[in-house]
């Protein structure tokens, strides 16, 4: 089963171009949604109560994302403390979602992640895909998700290695133009994918 990381900014558009990717036969995994999975499990909640304090936690006990995002976005030591306890949680369901995926039969995954080369998993892939866009054009599209003003910029100065993700890349994609225009770049985008295929045969995967 070939694995395929697809990297990028909040914004860029990752998710979407991973959504077309995957009518080629593909599956997608998106590694957000793992995190909010590790969320709610109770060891980790435990852990992010002692070091944040309860005030992250919702009504119910369960943490609430948004709080704790407000702490960390705008803390670098914080945003540290909580990647190094929710990472390795991450990379667990990530490896179990693999196998599952590869145990069906699937013939290749898209790795959502728009952190995968920070999340030290020593997991190997056969290519890393970067969705780029520009600042204000990122910027925009969060605004337009509803996000404040001040929560963009915490998350937009959150990633500011977005330049050392985009430069260790294989492959990029500038997605700042229309759909129609990102349509024929993904396609474009595949048939790279499928020529790297051949030229590597059956060598193994590129490990990060």
């Amino acid at each position: 089963m070939r694995r395929y990381a697809v990297v990028g900014g909040i914004g860029a558009g990752k998710s979407t171009v991973c959504r077309l990717l995957a009518r080629h036969g593909g599956r997608v995994v998106d590694v957000d949604r793992l995190g909010h999975r590790a969320l709610r499990l109770p060891r980790l909640r435990q852990q992010l109560s002692a070091r944040f304090g309860t005030a992250m936690l919702g009504p119910g006990g369960e943490v609430d994302r948004r709080r704790l995002g407000r702490r960390v976005f705008r803390d670098p030591s914080a945003l540290r403390a909580l990647n190094a306890l929710v990472h390795p949680e991450i990379g667990r369901l990530l490896r179990r979602r693999l196998q599952s995926l590869e145990r069906r039969g699937v013939p290749y995954v898209l790795i959502d992640a728009a952190l995968f080369l920070e999340l030290d998993l020593g997991l190997p892939v056969d290519a890393v895909v970067a969705v780029t866009a520009p600042r204000a054009v990122r910027r925009q599209r969060l605004l337009q998700r509803g996000l404040s003003a001040a929560e963009v910029e915490a998350r937009l100065h959150s990633q500011r290695r977005l330049g050392v993700w985009t430069r260790r890349a294989d492959l990029r994609l500038d997605n700042r133009g229309s759909r129609a225009d990102l349509v024929t770049q993904v396609e474009e985008l595949w048939r790279q994918l499928e020529r790297r295929r051949r030229q590597r045969g059956g060598r193994g995967w590129k490990r990060l």
